[in-house]
């Protein structure tokens, strides 16, 4: 009797999930129904840092999040595809939740609309900057910054990688650059990667841009033309039929982000029941991967309870430093070390909800703090103006703060209690936004290594990491926010792209 071909997936958060989900379309359209796929994860639950909590009801049911609380639906700096929305979108479709969960929030909105950053001790909203007019917080008005570049020298075409902080000087001068660094790019990449310019890669974290000023010498210059001749350098191929941006542009026009009714993790809920529905998907949690070894007609993975799965072929959905861990230290030397190149900061994440109503001083999706600003904070939401649409009838107002990333070490922030942490940011929040009050209720979430940073030499490192898979024919998968996006929809849409390219013949042919 023929044996099934067996996949492991190691990683219960949002990318181990997704990979199991499309996995197990892709085994049904291939006719290989007997593919037996396993999802290993090593906590109690799933989703990873992807966790909603609601509050009593006494507190009006407030949400707090632990993870993120939007998603996208325009490609901004940092996303790998413009189909990459529209996958998430069709996958709340699929999985029957879109109707009910699908919570958009309008272009003209002030929670979209009012992007506010806290500047010379006030909070500025960026959306005040006029193009010709200028405003704070820079000294001149953007069109002068574009007409720099755009007759600025050309760009040295065998840059290979660079920081932010050195892209935009190089583009912009010393003067100008600074500016455009110190006040726009760190505290908006603050934001996504909670890293500093001074690390982070232009060439993978400003991907598009950086390429633009590679091939055509200028950033404005690259803009124009590709503006122009969009059909034909339209860098993006879609490979999927169903992800037609037609059939949302409604959607796209009228919203720019949207958030879920009952919280981000509806997602990961409604993703596992459907999940324990089929019954080639077999979920096992609480199990602590020990070893993996990669043998000659298999993979061996070994747990902490003394378990051996023997699978064909393993996808790879924890952090890279977690799998690096895992191999073995002479046959993986080389592959380890690449593995843990990959940089991680540490997050702490502080919900609170207040008594008082309309705490905010202006109403918007929340502020960034530059780092010149010397404050403790990375930034903070106004979840209450980010959920109106289903929390107007709700008391109390509801915000986040942000704190740790790159500076988390530099802070001691790892030394601090709870009743310290909380200190620190009343005093930050009275001092910024004038909020004089205590919290009704709150929460304080220590996340250990959950961002990574996509630092100078990132790429390098990935093209290093694939490599050596191929040279040594590993059969290994690697997906998740590691690696080439920390987005969650480009999460979810770069491992729908692994698992397509994912040859499931070869797998069968082992047996």
């Amino acid at each position: 009797m023929q044996k099934s071909p067996t996949v492991a997936i190691i990683g219960g958060g949002i990318a181990g999930l997704v990979s199991a989900y499309y996995l197990a379309q892709k085994a049904t359209l291939s006719k290989i129904p007997h593919l037996r796929i396993l999802l290993l994860e090593r906590s109690s639950r799933f989703g990873g840092w992807i966790r909603s909590e609601q509050l009593p009801t006494k507190y009006d049911s407030h949400i707090f999040e632990l993870g993120a609380r939007t998603l996208r639906l325009q490609s901004g700096v940092a996303s790998l595809s413009s189909h990459s929305a529209i996958n998430t979108l069709k996958l709340l479709e699929q999985l029957n939740i879109f109707d009910s969960q699908f919570c958009p929030i309008d272009k003209t909105a002030p929670a979209n609309k009012n992007k506010l950053i806290y500047y010379n001790k006030n909070l500025v909203n960026l959306n005040d900057l006029s193009f010709i007019y200028g405003g704070k917080p820079l000294r001149y008005p953007p069109i002068v910054y574009g007409l720099y570049e755009y007759f600025s020298q050309k760009g040295r075409y065998a840059v290979q990688d660079e920081s932010i902080k050195s892209f935009i000087y190089r583009r912009f001068g010393d003067v100008l650059g600074e500016e455009i660094v110190e006040y726009l790019l760190d505290p908006v990449l603050k934001g996504i990667y909670a890293g500093s310019v001074t690390n982070l890669s232009a060439r993978s974290v400003l991907k598009k841009v950086f390429e633009l000023e590679q091939r055509h010498g200028s950033l404005l210059r690259g803009m124009l033309k590709t503006r122009n001749n969009k059909q034909k350098e339209d860098p993006i191929h879609n490979l999927f039929n169903d992800l037609n941006l037609k059939d949302y542009s409604s959607i796209l026009n009228k919203y720019a982000i949207y958030y879920l009714k009952d919280g981000m993790e509806m997602l990961v809920k409604t993703l596992v029941d459907h999940l324990k529905s089929l019954s080639n998907v077999e979920l096992i949690s609480n199990q602590h991967i020990q070893k993996i070894k990669f043998l000659e007609n298999n993979v061996e993975i070994s747990t902490r309870s003394n378990e051996i799965y023997s699978v064909d072929h393993l996808i790879s959905a924890m952090p890279s430093f977690e799998l690096a861990n895992l191999l073995d230290d002479k046959q993986h030397e080389i592959l380890r070390s690449r593995l843990n190149q990959i940089s991680f900061v540490n997050m702490i994440v502080i919900n609170l909800l207040y008594l008082k109503e309309n705490i905010f001083p202006k109403e918007a999706f929340g502020y960034l703090i530059p780092s010149r600003e010397q404050s403790n904070l990375l930034g903070v939401l106004f979840d209450s103006c980010i959920r109106h649409t289903t929390d107007k009838q709700k008391h109390g107002s509801q915000l986040t703060v942000m704190m740790g990333g790159a500076w988390y070490d530099q802070l001691r922030l790892g030394q601090c209690t709870d009743e310290q942490l909380l200190d620190i940011v009343t005093k930050e929040l009275k001092k910024q936004m004038n909020l004089d009050e205590k919290p009704l209720v709150y929460s304080i979430g220590r996340l250990n290594k959950a961002i990574p940073n996509y630092n100078v030499g990132h790429q390098d490192v990935l093209d290093d990491i694939y490599a050596i898979i191929r040279r040594d024919k590993l059969p290994l998968t690697l997906v998740g926010n590691s690696y080439r996006g920390v987005g969650i929809s480009d999460v979810i849409y770069d491992t729908r792209v692994e698992m397509e390219y994912l040859n499931l013949n070869s797998t069968e042919a082992k047996q």
